[in-house]
Formats: structure tokens, sequence, C-alpha cells
């Protein structure tokens, strides 16, 4: 409905766990990586607890769409001990025919169904989704199952997930020797307000949105809200963009996330965990939001200056075009948050400036880099290295940010040219000498063989980059 509206491909909110959309939160990349250790090393059990809505199973999407591993996997949804025997469910998840045939059967069957996998070298997943629902009995019958393991090799391998009440379960004392057996557990908590604003930023950007749609204040009210549940937050931005396109709304504000929140909690149906009664938006705010709003749409208010001297306007109703220091300055705050599309909205605007050009492009493509769009970086930073610089310093640091991004795409030759000037007019300059040995020497596969001395100037660069540039005449 509103797709067109806001220049979106597809629902940026929607409720399915698509994988595409995972936005790595501090604790949610911590939850991946765990998941990622406890798959590739075969742990016997992993265990993944949360309240509804954190992300869980977006999180195990992701793990199993870039594992490198074939997988064959199956699925235990809503488990619970009145399902009887769990042998033939188990069975029946990875395709296997149960009728007619007695438990016993069914359990032979399975294990000849692990051996043949393990010889043609895939991995057996059995996933228990909402596994707080199984009582004692059925985590015993998964213990029990095991032992098919044989201690030299993981067949099967059993991830848990399920809401913290799973949490309370596995700490019983008949749960000793299940416990013992897990390899990775890991409680998956919402996000902060930081990541909250770069969450929904993240999801309208992979939706196709290219400029900033919700104001800063809007996503912390969203934050507020929600209490930085990710479903929470879904379902609240959804809404909004429906109020948003019924006033044909340009940009999503706070008061049109209140708006959305009030008439669904008037259905009683979704429970937030602040009241949109309780949220206070206080006056300094709004004005901050409108400053905003006008900056991204490109609009300014001109105060009439005979009703300026009479003092007919209010301050809050003038607004004062922020200088080229403030808004290069704001631009790195929002590249350091990850709001890379509003970043690159300000040094786009800055770029047209040619004393800021320079410095301006430089960032923008550093934006772009960190999203992924290695061509675009590259000719981004071509461009600002073809400004006229302000300073020496500026121009060597531009070229050498240059040379690397050629170089970390493997266009060696472009970048060898590079150092080659920089090496020529700025001896000793970082790195640039122990890097061009290397590209010169023809006979290595620079790609592969990089030394201990250079991984360590890698691993600092986009850093040591961006504090550079931010320093320069800053």
């Amino acid at each position: 409905m509103y797709e067109a509206h806001y220049q979106l491909k597809t629902k940026p909110f929607t409720l399915l766990p698509d994988p595409e959309f995972l936005y790595l939160g501090a604790k949610h990349k911590t939850a991946l990586s765990l998941l990622e250790y406890g798959l590739a090393n075969g742990s016997a059990f992993i265990v993944m607890t949360g309240h509804p809505g954190t992300g869980k199973t977006t999180l195990l999407n992701r793990v199993l769409d870039q594992s490198r591993h074939p997988w064959v996997i199956g699925i235990l949804s809503n488990i619970h001990s009145g399902l009887g025997a769990l042998m033939p469910w188990i069975a029946a998840s990875f395709g296997l025919s149960t009728n007619g045939k007695s438990e016993v059967d069914v359990f032979h069957e399975f294990a000849r169904f692990l051996e043949h996998e393990h010889k043609i070298g895939r991995r057996v997943l059995l996933i228990i989704d909402e596994a707080q629902n199984a009582g004692a009995g059925v985590l015993e019958e998964l213990r029990l199952l095991s032992n098919l393991n044989d201690g030299r090799r993981r067949a099967l391998q059993i991830l848990l997930s399920g809401q913290l009440a799973l949490q309370d379960l596995l700490k019983g004392p008949e749960m000793v020797q299940f416990a013992q057996r897990i390899g990775v557990e890991y409680v998956l908590d919402g996000l902060s307000e930081v990541e909250t604003v770069a969450y929904i930023e993240h999801r309208l950007q992979v939706a196709g949105r290219h400029s900033p749609l919700f104001s800063t204040l809007a996503s912390r009210v969203a934050f507020r809200l929600a209490g930085g549940n990710p479903r929470l937050i879904n379902q609240l931005c959804d809404h909004a963009l429906a109020y948003g396109f019924a006033e044909q709304a340009d940009n999503i504000t706070a008061r049109v996330i209140v708006a959305a929140a009030t008439a669904r909690a008037k259905q009683g149906m979704l429970r937030f965990v602040v009241s949109p009664e309780d949220v206070d938006l206080p006056e300094h705010e709004l004005s901050a939001e409108r400053v905003e709003i006008d900056s991204l749409v490109g609009g300014r208010v001109q105060a009439d200056g005979q009703a300026r001297h009479s003092g007919q306007l209010q301050q809050s109703e003038i607004v004062c075009v922020p200088d080229p220091a403030s808004m290069y300055h704001e631009g790195l705050t929002l590249k350091e948050s990850r709001e890379y599309t509003k970043a690159i909205w300000l040094f786009d605007k800055l770029s047209k400036q040619d004393t800021w050009a320079i410095r301006a492009l430089a960032q923008k493509g550093l934006c772009l880099k960190a999203m992924g769009q290695h061509d675009d970086a590259i000719t981004t930073i071509r461009e600002a290295a073809s400004y006229r610089p302000a300073t020496r310093e500026e121009s060597v640091a531009v070229q050498y940010l240059l040379a690397r991004t050629l170089e970390s795409h493997r266009r060696y030759d472009e970048a060898r040219e590079v150092y080659v000037a920089l090496d020529r007019g700025q001896r000793k300059y970082r790195d640039v000498s122990a890097r061009l040995a290397r590209l010169q020497d023809e006979d290595q596969d620079f790609g592969l063989a990089e030394d201990k001395q250079v991984t360590r100037f890698a691993s600092s660069f986009w850093r040591g980059c961006g504090l550079l540039l931010r320093n320069i005449r800053g």
C-alpha cells in the first residue's frame, strides 16, 4: 500500500524471519558468532533463549544460509509431553517413513540415515523450536538420542530455541546430564536505543529506500515504546508507515509513531513496554526534529527580514542553516553510528563546497565501503583524490586511502601506481614502502601471503583512515 509512496521495493518491516533483513547489533553479533562456533565445532546441543520477537529464528536462518557445509535439517515446533513417543516425530521431520513401524524400527532407521548422511559429507541438524514447552521426559529422550554420536564424529546436532522458561527447565536437578552436553548457550536480548535507530534505517535500506525516512526522534520513540524488541519495532514501524501514507507525509516523525502506537494500543492486542500516553515529547526535541526533517527534504524556512526585526517570528520557527564544520562532524557521528545513508546525504551536500569536497567525498567513500558498495566507493574516493587539496597532509591521506581501497579489491596495478607516487613524494609515510615492495614482487601472491606486519596494518586500516581524515583541519 505505502511502498510506492516511500520508494520501497518491498515491505521493510515484515514479520517473516528473513535473514536478508538481519541487523547485527552487539548482542545479535555475539549470538551469531556463538551459533557459528557451535555448529562448526559439532556441539551436541546448542541452546538459544530470549523473549519472543528478539530474532532467534532470523539468526539461525542467517547461519545456515552462509554455512559452507551442506545440511540436512529437521524442525519440530511446539513439542510437548502430549505428543507421545518422540522418535517418530523426529524421523518424520527428516522425511523418513514411519508408517507401520515400531518405535525401535524407527530408531534403527534413523541411525542408518545418520550414517548415510555422514558418509556423503552432509551434516544433520535437528531444531527444536519453542523448546520451553518440552518437559523433562522429552529432553531426556533427546539426550539419549545424542548417544548416536560415537565420540569420534558428530553425526547429529540438536539446537534448542525457546523463551526464557527453557533456562529454568534446564536448570532443574534432573537435567544435570543434559546440561553437561550443552556446547553453546546464549540469551538473546533486545536492541539498545542507538541500535534501534540503526536497525530501522538498515531495514529501510534493504527494502530499497535510498534516503532517510524516519526522523531520529521517531526511531528513538519506537525504542521507548517497544523496549528494543525487534518484532514489536517491526509492527509499530509498519503501522506508522501506513499512518504516514494516509497523511501523505514525506517523513515519519515522532508524532506519527505515537499516533500509530495509540491506535494499536486501543485495540488491546499489542502491548507496548511503555504506554503511548506516557511518551513525553519535549518541545526542544520536537524543535530539533523539525530542523532534521527540514534538512532531509532539502528545504529551508526563510525568515522575512522585517518580521524578524519586529519580533513576529518565534525562535523555534527559525531554522538555522548549519555551518559546514557542523555538517561534517554530524556526518562523522552518523557514520560511526552506522547511519550511512544519512551520513552520505550530508557529505554529498558538503562536496559541493570546494573547501570541503575532498574530505566529504573521502568520508562518503568510506560509508559506501562499509555498505558493501565497493565499486562506488572506489569511484568516489578517486573523485576526492582529483580535487585540489587544502594541505599536503590532506592530499597524502586521500591518496593513501585510494591505494588501500584499490589494493583491498585486488586491483594491484592501479594500487601500485598510487603507491609509487606516494613513495616518491612522501617517503616513510605509514606502510607505503612495505606495501609497494610486496606489490612489486611479481612472483608472490600478495592476496594470500601477507606477513604479520602488513596484516596488523590491514586490521586497523579503515579506522585509521577515518580518524586521519577526521583530524585534518578538524
